[in-house]
């Protein structure tokens, strides 16, 4: 007995030992995961150019690609979820073949090259390369004494005007990004920087972003946004040289404004976004003068989305009209020198604006329904220069598999002086169609198919699909 005794007195202390430090041990964070996987191939003809291939090859502009990406997003956050750090990287977009690689140069690929690393590389014969890239790093907390106050610090999702169909803007970009919320309003603000260059602050490139929202009621939501650019440092388009002279530009020349509104009513939904911007751009024959060889960029946009069901059928309308400038035909890059002052309507990041809505100018805009991934368009995520409408309907055949369907008119918003405006001539006549299936809450399928046709050149067609595993 006085064994069993003793076991239990020792076994108490033990266990009043341990219990306060298994108390102390409890996580003070937990730590989740969420990303996706996903694979896109596409194929198609004359969307480049609208030109059918000639004797010998020439004006060919047939394509067809796979390519893969891979995301991870780790979130840590502190047990009174007052701050968090998140953290994601991507692999990809990886181009099946693309890359070079020491395996499959007896086909004629890169001759003994050596695994290539950056961004996209290693998909090659033998899958080597370094090829993961930062696409978010930052932590976030509350204010103290700020009810409804956070503070962001690091690279996040930059968004300017969002809307059903995309933001004018919407990027990745390193800053600080202030946010505070006491409804019916909200506000945000973020500075973000673009390029560090060589000098300590005189010649650096920044963005000044600020979003009121009102909602006006549970229905009714509208926004005031603006951003200026300080752009200290006015580089020709991929030149890498110094900033060593004073640009053209001041604090205020380079800045965008505009409204956004959402509303519903019943099961319709509206969606609606006006921009106003302008920017100084390079312009060699605008002076003898180095440092003022500007011209400046302006213009503005409306973009209008209507949504509602019908049965098992969802129906979607879209309008969109933008400036363009007679002297600056389409495609031209939304970044490119001028040769004068322009009115059409810039861009604050090529690449990162507007889309249209699901099967509705899909090959022109940027393909929504499959995730809008680049596909080598030469208007993609750009209307600027453009307006169209357009409708589609997507009807659900069982919970699992929906069919969709649309069409659009594509035209230009000014004819060009010299030669045809855009690659498709003034006009273009685009139908889509496709089915989206889900095989389970994680994986699904999307398929899409267009047919375009242009007033002045030849059809085009275009097929694409994607897979999906989101988790």
């Amino acid at each position: 007995m006085k064994r069993v005794g003793m076991a239990a007195a020792v076994g108490a202390l033990l266990l009043g030992v341990a219990l306060p430090a298994m108390a102390q041990q409890q996580p003070t964070f937990t730590v989740t995961f969420g990303g996706e996987m996903r694979v896109i191939g596409y194929f198609w003809d004359n969307i480049t150019d609208f030109t059918d291939t000639g004797p010998g090859g020439t004006t060919k502009d047939s394509d067809s690609r796979y390519y893969q990406r891979w995301r991870l997003f780790t979130t840590v956050q502190t047990a009174d979820k007052k701050a968090k750090a998140v953290w994601a990287v991507e692999v990809g977009d990886l181009t099946w073949g693309t890359g070079s690689s020491p395996s499959g140069n007896e086909y004629g690929g890169p001759s003994g090259a050596p695994a290539a690393a950056g961004r996209g590389a290693g998909a090659g014969l033998g899958a080597d390369g370094v090829n993961i890239e930062t696409k978010l790093a930052y932590v976030q907390f509350d204010l103290p004494g700020v009810p409804g106050a956070n503070l962001l610090l690091g690279a996040h999702n930059i968004v300017f005007m969002s809307g059903s169909n995309g933001a004018v803007m919407d990027d990745d970009g390193f800053g600080v990004q202030f946010n505070w919320k006491a409804d019916p309003v909200d506000l945000q603000v973020y500075t973000v920087k673009i390029d560090e260059n060589t000098l300590a602050n005189p010649d650096d490139n920044d963005m000044y972003v600020a979003r009121l929202g009102i909602n006006v009621t549970k229905d009714i939501r509208l926004t005031v946004e603006g951003m200026v650019v300080n752009q200290q440092c006015l580089r020709a388009p991929g030149s890498t040289t110094a900033c060593n002279q004073t640009p053209n530009v001041d604090f205020g020349d380079n800045f965008w404004i505009g409204v956004t509104g959402s509303a519903k009513a019943g099961t319709l939904s509206l969606d609606g976004a006006f921009v106003y911007g302008q920017r100084q751009l390079r312009c060699p024959t605008c002076s003898a003068t180095v440092a003022k060889q500007t011209a400046e960029e302006r213009g503005w946009g409306v973009n209008l989305t209507a949504r509602f069901p019908v049965g098992p059928a969802q129906m979607w309308a879209h309008g969109w009209y933008t400036t363009g400038d007679e002297n600056r035909p389409l495609p031209a890059s939304s970044n490119g020198i001028l040769v004068g002052n322009s009115d059409k309507l810039p861009i604050p990041i090529g690449g990162a604006s507007w889309y249209s809505v699901p099967f509705v100018a899909e090959f022109i805009t940027g393909n929504r329904t499959i995730g809008v991934p680049f596909l080598n368009q030469p208007l993609y995520a750009d209307p600027t220069g453009l307006w169209g409408v357009g409708a589609s309907v997507t009807y659900a055949l069982t919970p699992a598999l929906s069919l969709g369907g649309g069409v659009a008119f594509v035209g230009v918003s000014e004819e060009a002086r010299v030669g045809k405006s855009a690659p498709f001539g003034d006009t273009v006549v685009e139908v889509d169609g496709g089915l989206l299936y889900t095989y389970n809450s994680n994986l699904s399928f999307q398929f899409l198919g267009g047919y375009l046709f242009p007033d002045e050149e030849d059809n085009a067609w275009g097929l694409a699909f994607r897979t999906r595993f989101a988790f």
